[in-house]
């Protein structure tokens, strides 16, 4: 167990938007002290407004994820202004959709320099601090990090290769009783910004694999972990199944994905191909929390939920109960007829 999250002070990085601003914001409300970064400074200071809003305190320190300079300021400041980190969040990203052979070698190593790379030196960073407080560094990772889809070989590379890279460091953590724990958080498809704002050479406005979830469903999960770690955890029914199936089939995986691997990905609505995005540049203004899916977004997610509150083994026997039951029943009805 680790501190109540009321009593820690959290650092999120890539929390203009998505996952992490609505971090941000769950957190305040908690009486988490919150320190923010991104590149987008006008993003930042409304993510503090809303922390503070919650009736916390927040501190916005704008970064380049690819920057050491920028990982050890951040974490810097916060220890400055705070006292300590007790979780350091890593929910940056910037992804290209587009097949393999249209990736330029700059974009290719743009993605990883951002996803992977960065998450290196806010690891770096931050592990001082958290050996200190016997604290949690937390990934926002992927299901896709165990499962390469079309369009996406970029972003599913950076995650495979953040995956591993923690793997390392967990044991080496393990060995050195260093108190860190580290965990990944694995969701499936996120209504955020970042499907408005991703570079895409598809000519079509790109979107989550649905079934689509809102972002308060992660942050939920990101808050249990910074209180009571867990070395993996999936997010949403999907992210489940996804990884569930990787391991029993690739090869009915792969089938899956040549009949809905690209339809599933765009909602079929022209757009130029030369729209701004954000691989490089950040783009003004606030993107807020939210993507364009809220009238598609589930709010919850009933396997989650069953994972947080019963433990992998009991969310694994409701789901099996749930089954048994479902068959039974179907049994009963079809004897009827």
């Amino acid at each position: 167990m680790k501190r109540p999250i009321a009593e820690q002070v959290i650092v999120i990085s890539g929390a203009s938007s998505g996952i992490g601003r609505t971090l941000a914001r769950a957190a305040g409300a908690r009486g988490a002290k919150v320190v923010v970064s991104a590149r987008n400074a006008e993003a930042l200071e409304r993510a503090v407004g809303e922390v503070e809003a919650a009736g916390s305190e927040g501190l916005a320190v704008p970064g380049e994820a690819t920057s050491e300079a920028d990982a050890e300021n951040l974490c810097g400041r916060a220890a400055e202004r705070f006292g300590r980190i007790d979780t350091f969040v890593a929910s940056v990203m910037v992804t290209v959709y587009a097949e393999v052979e249209e990736l330029e070698a700059e974009e290719l190593r743009r993605v990883m320099d951002v996803n992977f790379l960065g998450r290196a030196h806010a690891y770096r960073a931050a592990l001082p601090h958290l050996k200190a407080s016997r604290g949690t560094f937390i990934d926002v990772n992927s299901g896709l990090s165990y499962r390469g889809i079309p369009l996406q070989a970029a972003y599913c590379a950076s995650k495979a290769a953040g995956r591993a890279y923690f793997e390392s460091a967990r044991v080496e953590l393990e060995k050195h009783n260093s108190g860190v724990d580290l965990c990944l958080i694995l969701p499936g498809g996120i209504n955020t910004p970042q499907f408005e704002r991703g570079r895409q050479k598809l000519g079509e406005q790109p979107q989550p694999v649905p079934p689509i979830y809102q972002p308060e469903i992660v942050a939920k999960a990101i808050l249990h972990c910074a209180e009571r770690p867990q070395r993996e955890l999936p997010v949403t029914w999907a992210a489940q199944k996804l990884l569930w199936g990787q391991k029993l089939s690739p090869r009915a995986g792969d089938l899956v994905l040549l009949r809905n691997g690209w339809k599933g990905q765009s909602t079929g609505e022209p757009k130029p191909v030369d729209s701004p995005d954000n691989l490089w540049e950040t783009i003004p203004g606030d993107p807020g929390s939210h993507g364009r899916f809220d009238d598609r977004a589930r709010a919850s997610s009933a396997w989650t939920h069953a994972r947080l509150r019963l433990g992998k083994t009991g969310s694994v026997t409701v789901l099996g109960l749930s089954a048994l039951g479902g068959a039974i029943g179907y049994h009963a009805i079809t004897k009827r007829r």
